[in-house]
């Protein structure tokens, strides 16, 4: 695989989907930073520049979407929301949170990678585009 600049942030409880994350992500050419809380995510949101941030919604201190809520006005990369969370009512709130797609649990790896080449630019610089 080429080398990438691109960069994601994960925001996963689950230690098991943390690491298929991280190993996708790797695989398509991202460096990953992961992080297991909404506090932690907002926190290393602040001193990361990057790409994609990937949300679970149901995290053990901050909701998924108040997360996202808080990221997006300052955020111009892409967000994707992923959790078991499957009803058409939890997607609409997720995707007016702030998220550019809401994925959900269970999923394969290809059908993740698929989904993020859909809807990420084909050539990401050093960061996101302002």
């Amino acid at each position: 695989m080429a080398p990438s600049n691109r960069t994601a942030l994960i925001v996963e409880d689950d230690d098991d989907i943390r690491r298929l994350l991280e190993i996708v992500l790797k695989q398509s050419g991202y460096t990953t930073t992961s992080v297991a809380s909404g506090s932690e995510a907002l926190q290393a949101a602040e001193g990361l520049s990057t790409d994609l941030i990937t949300v679970d919604v149901g995290l053990p201190d901050i909701d998924g979407h108040e997360v996202v809520r808080r990221l997006r006005p300052g955020y111009t990369g892409t967000i994707v929301m992923i959790s078991a969370r499957s009803a058409e009512g939890d997607r609409k709130t997720g995707l007016e949170a702030g998220a550019d797609a809401y994925l959900t649990k269970p999923f394969r790896p290809r059908e993740l990678r698929q989904s993020l080449d859909q809807i990420l630019p084909a050539e990401v610089g050093n960061g996101p585009l302002a």
